[in-house]
């Protein structure tokens, strides 16, 4: 049996077999893997596929050694029956679409990317509550005091929990699994999900989907939660969409139980109910994590990976692209409180990233019958985004010091 928390980190296994070498090999590469082809043809032919229209047919007729996928590809007997596959990869931190037991049991290596968009998903969280609070009136007395709950203290969770009190947030962590685990908790210790639905002003989810166990995430957040709620509450999910019960989720809006709603993922994606989309202040197609570091990250671990496994010397290397404007000239309104720092803040991430763009754009084709179409070409054709690090700010005025201080905490450089 595999690690109990493999689930939040990922896995990456070999079989206790010899390492195979295949000169030249075969390879089926997700088609939305940044870099896929490039990096790997060095080690061989490369076929690239859609995710969602792989079948076991295609891959047992490709005679592929390696297959690379994203989360959207369900890798299981169903699909690798028969087929010449040795190592699969992910370029995900989630791994509840690959059957880990049956490629342990056929002795075919395996490698997720854990962590490699975390940095993204906190970001992401970053803009979305910017966005809520200039555009949307979200807490016009600013963040201060507000109490985040993190649901699930995985990569991503960590990232959040290291980046919201940059904003001024209190933070708490409810992660059973790894409590149970006995992991070092983190300050303040850990706590239920109701202990959260009690005390928080804001809760964002980071769990990946798990459906057994003693702490199935499948729809925990269902009625029980929502009634346990003791104010309405800035809600956000960027892990799984079944994460949610959809029904007690539309009930909580329509309730006022849930103030705002942010998401990033969906029951049933890429089908999306419209009237949950309608329901929420900002939608966007699975893209939290999908920065340029981010995604080229993910291809850089399961790249390593896979030389690992078949014994490869590194050919190659995924190339990260600059920043094309990476100077942001502070700007700050006349019509801003001159010791405020939230809308300042929104202006530099905005610069950034437009959180709002991605809502418009997923948001037109809502209700639309070739909508799941749509959601995925936003997927394969988003724009390059890069992360804070890659940007600096200048001209900040001397009196805005807490403003410099929330700007490189977030991850900016000031000068």
């Amino acid at each position: 049996m595999g690690d109990p928390l493999d689930y939040l980190y990922g896995v990456r296994f070999q079989p206790d077999t010899p390492a195979f070498s295949f000169t030249p090999m075969h390879l089926l590469v997700d088609e939305n893997i940044p870099q896929g082809r490039e990096v790997f043809s060095s080690y061989g032919t490369v076929t690239t596929f859609h995710g969602r229209k792989l079948t076991a047919a295609a891959v047992r007729e490709s005679g592929a050694d390696a297959l690379l996928v994203r989360s959207i590809t369900k890798v299981d007997k169903n699909l690798l029956d028969g087929s010449n596959v040795k190592f699969v990869g992910t370029a995900t931190i989630g791994v509840d679409h690959i059957d880990q037991e049956y490629l342990r049991a056929q002795g075919i290596g395996f490698s997720a990317a854990p962590g490699c968009n975390a940095r993204s998903v906190a970001e992401y969280f970053v803009a979305a509550l910017l966005h809520l609070h200039v555009e949307r009136g979200l807490f016009p007395e600013g963040f201060v005091g507000k109490t985040l709950g993190i649901v699930g203290y995985g990569n991503v969770g960590k990232q959040v929990a290291a980046i919201a009190p940059a904003l001024g947030l209190h933070v708490l962590i409810s992660d059973p699994p790894l409590q149970d685990a006995g992991v070092t908790p983190p300050p303040g210790g850990f706590h239920t999900l109701h202990e959260l639905a009690a005390r928080c002003d804001i809760i964002t989810m980071h769990t990946p989907l798990t459906k057994t166990g003693a702490h199935p995430t499948q729809r925990m957040a269902e009625g029980a939660f929502y009634a346990a709620l003791k104010k309405p509450i800035v809600l956000m999910n960027m892990g799984r969409g079944e994460a949610m019960d959809e029904a007690a989720l539309i009930e909580a809006v329509d309730a006022g139980k849930v103030r705002h709603l942010a998401l990033d993922v969906f029951p049933g994606e890429p089908n999306v109910n419209p009237e949950l989309g309608k329901r929420a202040d900002l939608i966007s197609p699975h893209i939290a994590g999908y920065s340029i570091q981010g995604k080229l990250n993910g291809t850089t671990q399961i790249h390593e990976a896979f030389c690992k496994h078949f014994g490869l010397e590194k050919k190659s290397a995924v190339v990260y692209p600059l920043p094309v404007a990476p100077t942001i000239v502070f700007a700050p309104s006349p019509e801003q409180d001159p010791v405020s720092t939230e809308f300042d803040l929104h202006q530099c991430v905005r610069h950034v990233y437009d959180i709002g763009r991605d809502d418009a754009d997923l948001r037109a084709f809502l209700g639309q019958p070739d909508f799941s179409t749509s959601f995925d070409l936003l997927r394969k054709r988003y724009p390059v985004r890069q992360e804070f690090a890659g940007f600096t700010v200048t001209g900040v005025p001397a009196k805005k010091v807490l403003m410099a201080e929330k700007l490189v905490r977030l991850g900016f450089s000031v000068e």
